[in-house]
């Protein structure tokens, strides 16, 4: 079902004898399933450190396998919020600044889903804040967006993201915080010198924005 191997079921068991055995009898660790997902994927979706580094342990295991959405394991840490698997992960060659169907880096998806732990580490490996994704929305427009102050602080202060970085539609991410009601992240990002006089595409300031939101 599903096209899962007897490795992704081993993985799904959580049955570390049967990985090591399997491995062992050369099963092969880059196999996808329907999803795409391998084996690797799969021990990170489920926060599976020591099944990831019995796979990480056979040379040929490709560490930036990508699933059918483009994730590679790195990016369901970084989801994840999983310190120590990405910590393991860039440890054993992982690309920092991979990106997925929709360009976004696993700094991207953390930032996105709240993730500061995983951040700091992103940051203290070097991961590059400036990519652009989608609709050229940088980590601190999903930062921002989402309303994660800690993480807004750190993409600004430590990183040196662009704090007036534009959209595709000409938002920065004093627009995105002032549209969601994002009230402390628009006060840090005006401390941190964005200009509140950048218009979007529209011809609005992030004051006509958040006015137009009822915020």
């Amino acid at each position: 079902e599903g096209g899962d191997s007897l490795l992704h079921f081993a993985i799904t068991l959580g049955n570390e004898e049967a990985v090591k055995f399997l491995l062992l009898n050369d099963a092969n660790p880059n196999l996808p399933n329907v999803r795409g997902s391998t084996p690797l994927h799969l021990a990170t979706e489920k926060h599976q450190k020591p099944l990831a580094e019995l796979l990480l342990g056979r040379r040929r295991t490709n560490v930036n396998a990508k699933d059918e959405d483009q994730y590679t394991p790195l990016h369901w840490a970084a989801q994840n919020g999983d310190e120590a698997m990405t910590r393991l992960l860039l440890d054993r060659g992982a690309t920092i600044n991979e990106t997925d169907g929709q360009g976004r880096t696993p700094a991207h998806v953390a930032c996105q889903h709240g993730q500061e732990n995983v951040i700091r580490v992103l940051l203290s490996r070097n991961a590059d804040v400036q990519i652009k994704g989608k609709n050229n929305w940088t980590a601190l427009h999903f930062a921002a967006w989402q309303g994660h102050l800690g993480i807004v602080k750190l993409l600004v202060k430590q990183a040196g993201a662009n704090v007036d970085s534009q959209t595709t539609d000409g938002r920065t991410a004093l627009h995105l915080a002032s549209q969601r009601g994002q009230y402390r992240v628009a006060r840090i990002l005006i401390e941190l010198g964005a200009d509140v006089h950048v218009t979007s595409s529209e011809l609005n300031t992030a004051l006509h924005v958040a006015a137009e939101t009822g915020h």
